[in-house]
């Protein structure tokens, strides 16, 4: 019996399930995104997978049987939050630090906007709180900043918060967040104690979430944020999963479930800290990029995801994933590490509106998602989108939307675009089009260029595009930016779900941590002042290992890598460094690990940045627990002629560029072969992506299969 992987990425617009064999043969299959039951979509994206695969209909039934591995990300907890649909959640803290959710951070008020934006205070805005301030307690009890206790916790507080939470107000879930606690974590421990009696003695069953658990680090309104998501959205995310678990083992899927946790690993499902795993979306994107740049020897990629509700992109060097420990979500700031991705609202399902105050265009940032998708597909929408004008303009074949699956009304699209979009402008219909979608490119080149890569140089990055709308606005957004080189591949319309096969399993934990260590220091004194690090990370790794082993894991399976958070001392940003050694007991394991951080810092930054004296400070500790998964291949395959088969030319369609009709050459990309080389005006078309080839680009695929684009008479 053969055997499978499964990864699913469902995003805002689409979901994708790719299928990889044993031989690492992949294929993806793709279905509207259905918020309100994600299995939906799941199983129809996966049917399409089966189909693609030649699994016969007979026996699709029991096709869970052959299934490895099933691995999914989706939107479940993303939605949760933004339609304020989670658990009734209640909120106990520190006494005086009621409004702590409320009141926020400034800078949470422009998460995701332009400078243009920031400097106008009528778009900052706090977002509505997940816990309103009636379920919100104070408790008396006060630890330092050093851990020590300052005012013991008064207990009988505890007891009340509990009771008027749990009884009076039949709160679904509770939060703790006490200050200091990631030092010292004996008050909200005890706290958790007495709110878990009250709750037995309610004859009730509610999640109770503590901050030391879910978040022991630094930066209280982000730890309070992390903790509120847990309580209040991630049982609610649970169920969706759980739905598509079942629905797996009706077809005699015999594991469980997987999905992606932000920094790049795969968990299970019943992973108690699930609220790490609520940004995984475009996560996929950057493990499968530097999974694919490890094969073809690119280690600095631009990684660039267009989907049909947002524009996400992010920056490998060197071959390090960059990684934020703070990042923004939903107008709050987590204390969630997640790989460094930027995102702005475009995408193919972008609305296109016109304003009528000042009569100019309005792409967004609000999209029309899968459903009910662009207004051709004739699912209620009525307010034009890009892929609108990507249909219009000839650049999509409306016989070809998915593969042919979707009909599409090609007349619908020109109708409700001249009505809102042409007219109101007047302008000619394909004129306006053509303008809304270099709009939309023009935004995504200036995300690239003016925000993810101020600092670097173009000239070492090679720029990959992915997503369903990625290779369809590749070339439009690379523009004449001099990228070493811009490639895509076949895949690309379900790129991060390929992305998610290609990952470890792995859990990791963090804690905050203030270590020193100057050049004067003596010997000694350098290693005191490091054996917390030493004392973390043995904890940690023992936490770690005892909870992969609970999953079934054998010991020897379970690789164990520490981590420091390492900066020079007076710098604001800090460097995530694999430790070369396990352990801190000498000179000269500490100078391993800080030539560890000087060669991690050389390659990322410019030599002026570094300072003269040798002062470091290590302000986190992470400790990493991996299992070696088995992943796609990219097989080397032998190279064709340049000249496309016969079988692989469709022709050419008429395409609207520039103001004038021109003819374009159409391929089929299933049908392409490695070695295979075309000239623009041409569109690639696949079943699950579109690749647009302006006149001035040449195409040519490699041996892997990846398709790599260079302007004319360059090399």
């Amino acid at each position: 019996m053969r055997r499978y992987l499964a990864a699913c990425d469902a995003g805002g617009t689409m979901t994708d399930v790719i299928l990889v064999d044993e031989e690492g043969n992949s294929v993806v299959g793709k279905a509207p995104t259905t918020p309100h039951d994600e299995s939906i979509g799941y199983m129809e994206s996966m049917i399409e997978a089966m189909d693609y695969m030649g699994i016969p209909k007979e026996q699709q039934g029991t096709f869970g049987k052959q299934l490895e591995t099933s691995i999914y990300t989706g939107t479940s907890m993303l939605n949760c939050v933004i339609n304020m649909s989670g658990y009734k959640t209640g909120l106990i803290t520190t006494r005086g630090f009621e409004d702590i959710t409320a009141q926020g951070r400034g800078k949470q008020t422009f998460i995701g906007l332009q400078w243009s934006e920031i400097t106008h205070m009528q778009y900052r805005k706090h977002r509505t709180p997940l816990v309103p301030r009636k379920l919100t307690r104070g408790v008396t009890e006060r630890i330092d900043m050093f851990g020590n206790i300052a005012i013991p916790m008064y207990e009988h507080d505890v007891e009340q918060a509990a009771r008027e939470l749990i009884v009076d107000e039949q709160c679904e879930s509770i939060a703790i967040v006490f200050l200091q606690s990631y030092i010292n974590d004996q008050h909200e421990q005890r706290a958790g104690e007495i709110v878990r009696r009250v709750m037995t003695e309610a004859s009730r069953d509610i999640p109770i979430e503590l901050s030391c658990l879910v978040a022991p680090t630094a930066r209280e309104i982000s730890r309070a944020n992390s903790t509120i998501v847990q309580a209040y959205a991630s049982d609610p995310a649970r169920k969706q999963l759980f739905r598509i678990e079942d629905e797996l083992k009706k077809m005699g899927y015999q594991s469980s479930l997987k999905t992606v946790l932000g920094y790049g690993g795969v968990t299970n499902i019943r992973y108690p800290r699930l609220f790490e795993a609520a940004m995984s979306g475009p996560i996929g994107g950057l493990m499968g990029a530097r999974y694919l740049g490890s094969v073809i020897g690119e280690n600095n990629i631009v990684c660039s995801d267009v989907g049909g509700t947002s524009f996400d992109a992010g920056v490998i060097s060197s071959g390090v994933l960059p990684i934020d420990r703070e990042p923004g979500f939903q107008n709050m700031y987590v204390n969630a590490p997640m790989l460094g991705i930027t995102s702005i609202g475009a995408g193919t399902g972008t609305y296109i509106r016109v304003d009528p105050a000042t009569n100019r265009i309005k792409l967004g940032p609000d999209s029309a998602g899968g459903t009910p998708g662009p207004t051709f597909m004739e699912t209620g929408n009525t307010t034009p989108t890009i892929n609108d004008c990507n249909l219009l303009l000839g650049i999509l074949d409306e016989n070809n939307y998915l593969g042919g699956k979707v009909k599409v009304n090609k007349e619908v699209s020109y109708r409700l675009f001249k009505q809102k979009v042409a007219d109101p402008l007047k302008m000619d219909v394909y004129d306006a089009a053509e303008v809304c979608l270099e709009l939309l490119n023009v935004m995504m080149r200036e995300h690239l260029t003016q925000n993810l890569m101020i600092g670097y140089d173009l000239r070492d990055y090679t720029l990959l595009g992915y997503g369903g709308g990625g290779p369809l606005h590749l070339l439009p957004y690379a523009g004449d930016n001099p990228y070493k080189a811009v490639c895509t591949v076949p895949w690309a319309g379900g790129f991060s779900a390929w992305g998610g096969a290609c990952m470890d399993y792995a859990h990791r934990r963090h804690k905050s941590i203030t270590a020193m260590i100057a050049p004067q220091m003596s010997t000694k004194e350098k290693l005191a002042s490091v054996a917390p690090v030493v004392e973390i990370w043995s904890t940690l790794r023992s936490e770690l290992f005892k909870e992969l082993v609970d999953e079934g894991f054998a010991p020897e399976q379970i690789e164990l890598q520490p981590v420091a958070y390492v900066r020079y001392y007076g710098q604001l940003e800090d460097l995530e460094v694999s430790s070369p050694v396990e352990r801190l007991d000498s000179q000269e394991d500490l100078d391993t690990l800080l030539a560890a951080f000087d060669d991690l810092y050389t390659k990322l930054f410019t030599l002026a940045a570094k300072p003269d004296h040798g002062t470091y400070s290590i302000t986190e500790v992470a400790v990493v627990a991996k299992v070696a998964t088995v992943k796609p291949k990219l097989i080397e395959q032998p190279l064709a002629a340049k000249e496309p088969p016969a079988s692989a030319c469709q022709g050419t369609r008429q395409l609207y560029r520039n103001g004038a009709w021109q003819d374009a050459d159409i391929f089929k990309m299933e049908n392409l072969l490695p070695g295979n080389e075309m000239d623009g005006l041409a569109v690639i078309q696949a079943s699950n992506t579109t690749l647009f080839v302006p006149p001035e680009w040449h195409v040519k695929i490699d041996k892997y299969n990846i398709y790599w684009m260079t302007r004319k008479g360059e090399a």
